[in-house]
């Protein structure tokens, strides 16, 4: 998986966007976000406002790297330019 998403992370949280991580665990938070747990890095601190936290919501990921896809963009986009 690929991180899209490392705004505004959790003291501790060490995500980096356009990394790709391995997963190791899935599962729903008691606020019902669907969460994971990442190979490798730290998965828990504490919030600015003192609430624990562990793992990283699910939506700070993607399974297609970015920069691949936005590379594949670029091309269609010149590709259609070269046939007009």
């Amino acid at each position: 998986m690929f991180c899209i998403n490392d705004e505004r992370q959790p003291e501790g949280a060490e995500l980096v966007i356009g990394e790709e991580y391995i997963i190791e665990r899935e599962f729903i938070n008691q606020l019902d976000q669907r969460v994971f747990i990442v190979a490798g890095i730290n998965n828990q601190g504490t919030t600015r406002l003192g609430m624990r936290w562990y793992g990283y919501r699910a939506d700070r990921f993607s399974e297609i790297d970015p920069v691949f896809s936005l590379n594949r963009a670029e091309e269609k986009k010149e590709s259609e330019l070269e046939l007009c």
